[in-house]
């Protein structure tokens, strides 16, 4: 079945609202959550993005990548086989190699200690600066978020980037889940609202590549929607942008009292 294009803006809207149920196509649970998505992605893009857990394959997708981040992350020097562990990637070898590739470069400095090597990247090669940046991506990007919604005209009660980003599991093709808690008495088709979310949606997606999905709750309604998985998830996992989870703690705490 085809979706006219049109259609899924309406979709969209309907995703940020909460209201899937007036969604009129065939719709399939989501992961663990009770919720319902459409069974074809609102934005319909399936070419992958950034990789969250290996964010200088950005720039290479070899294991000099997952080197050099694990070494921009580390305050001590390193074996091959703890390279290894922290990237999570390749073999022992295959990470010793590119170690020493990057030692002839000059960007990792290498020292024998007993019959192993030790690395650690060399701070103050020209190329450092570029390496932790890259390596930092993932807080580069939070830190984006906090400073776009801390502008808005309209703020939230509560902004928080939970699912497979904020657990340390995403992959290329993941989605920038953020949930927004809109405050009360703000309606949704309010333009100012509208246009911050929009706008949300557009630049976080372009920051990275990958399709940001923002779950849109209502204060006054969100004691209602306690026993939701999503929300468990939120409050377990979830990444504080604006607000702080306490907030959605005691908001689903009233509904759970009432």
């Amino acid at each position: 079945m085809t979706i006219p294009s049109t259609d899924l803006e309406d979709f969209r809207e309907l995703v940020r609202r909460g209201h899937l149920e007036d969604w009129p196509y065939r719709l399939l649970p989501l992961g663990n959550y009770s919720c319902r998505m459409p069974s074809i992605l609102a934005k319909g893009r399936y070419s992958p993005g950034m990789d969250f857990g290996r964010p200088l394959e950005t720039l290479t997708p070899t294991l000099d990548g997952d080197v050099l981040a694990v070494l921009a992350r580390a305050d001590a020097e390193m074996t091959g086989r703890q390279i290894q562990r922290l990237a999570g990637h390749g073999s022992h070898q295959g990470i010793r190699n590119a170690a020493d590739r990057l030692t002839q470069q000059g960007i990792v400095l290498r020292r024998p200690a007993g019959n192993a090597n030790l690395y650690k990247l060399n701070r103050d090669h020209v190329a450092a600066p570029w390496v932790e940046g890259l390596a930092g991506l993932s807080e580069q990007v939070l830190e984006r978020l906090r400073n776009t919604i801390g502008t808005w005209a309209q703020p939230p009660v509560l902004a928080v980037l939970f699912g497979s980003v904020a657990t340390g599991h995403a992959t290329p093709t993941s989605d920038l889940d953020l949930l927004i808690v809109r405050p009360a008495g703000c309606d949704p088709d309010e333009p100012t609202w509208r246009a911050q979310i929009s706008s949300l949606e557009e630049q976080a997606t372009t920051w990275t590549g990958n399709d940001t999905r923002i779950i849109e709750y209502d204060q006054q309604t969100l004691p209602e929607k306690e026993s939701e998985p999503l929300l468990r998830d939120v409050l377990r996992d979830g990444i504080e942008i604006h607000g702080s989870l306490r907030t959605l703690r005691r908001l689903t705490r009233a509904g759970s009292s009432q």
